[in-house]
């Protein structure tokens, strides 16, 4: 396919945008780490024996704190084209959003608190079906597939997207293109710098919307709460304009070898568009109205 050069003066604008939007969620998400994550839920427990619902905020944030340190990272690795590498990080944030929520929905804190702790010290032991045994031999759980934790719109989008991002998470010859030009291989090629960076957008903004931006959160002041909801506000409206552009490329496409590609593409970025509508936190969504503010 041919490329106008206008379109890659489009790109290069959504490109810096993005990692303008990057920065942003990096900055804003170190201070609320700082000053807002603590294990409320684990004091408790330890000095009441009381496993209250605040553990779901402690497993919150430390997804997020997780996928903050992640999303750093990711901004390394985009500095020097590593975009394949990238894929999978933003799988491990796309999970932890997922567990995130769904732990939010379900409040099951055995699942995503007590049984991996205790897998991890080896109190309990795993499996190869999954299920999970204490030292007695008794199953106390069952350890859960990430597409078990889908809810809402995102499963709109789920089966397709995951599939993109486990693609480069394994030794799968269908990423060859992105290691090889003109037959030979190569370390230096930067592939789709463009939808890899509103994958990152896409999966931290849910995240952050998610944790961040919830009434009764304990921001420090006003104004600091007022820029994190601007910004998930603006990401998502930046977010749909960059998803109509790429579906614009994919519609145009001739290509007859991509012609399956291309509809699959556009049906991913048409359910990630819708699922940018659903509130996940406490911001009142009304994309597709005028920028509330410059990126």
């Amino acid at each position: 396919m041919e490329t106008s050069s206008s379109n890659f003066e489009n790109e290069y604008v959504y490109i810096k945008l993005l990692d303008k939007l990057i920065n942003r969620f990096i900055l804003e998400s170190k201070k609320f780490v700082e000053y807002a994550a603590f294990l409320y839920g684990t004091v408790d427990l330890g000095a009441y024996d009381y496993k209250s619902s605040k553990l779901v905020c402690d497993f919150e944030y430390f997804a997020f704190t997780k996928s903050t340190k992640t999303l750093i990272s990711i901004r390394n690795l985009l500095k020097v084209n590593h975009n394949e590498d990238v894929y999978m990080l933003v799988r491990s944030i796309f999970e932890n959003y997922l567990s995130c929520r769904y732990a939010q929905e379900t409040e099951n804190i055995d699942s995503f608190i007590f049984n991996p702790v205790n897998l991890a010290l080896a109190y309990y032991n795993v499996q190869p079906d999954g299920k999970i045994f204490n030292r007695e031999k008794i199953e106390v759980g069952q350890q859960e597939n990430p597409s078990a934790f889908k809810t809402g719109l995102d499963k709109g989008y789920y089966t397709d997207f995951y599939d993109i991002l486990s693609r480069y998470s394994h030794c799968n010859f269908g990423t060859i293109d992105c290691y090889t030009e003109n037959n030979i291989f190569t370390i230096d090629k930067n592939s789709d710098p463009l939808l890899i960076r509103l994958f990152v957008v896409f999966v931290f903004s849910k995240i952050f919307e998610l944790v961040v931006t919830v009434e009764g959160e304990d921001f420090p002041d006003s104004r600091t709460e007022k820029k994190c909801y601007q910004l998930v506000i603006e990401s998502c409206e930046f977010q749909l304009k960059v998803m109509d552009y790429l579906n614009n490329i994919h519609q145009s496409n001739t290509d007859e070898t991509l012609i399956y590609r291309n509809k699959r593409m556009k049906k991913l970025l048409k359910n990630m568009k819708r699922s940018l509508q659903e509130e996940l936190g406490s911001v009142d969504k009304n994309l597709g109205k005028p920028s509330h503010g410059e990126l």
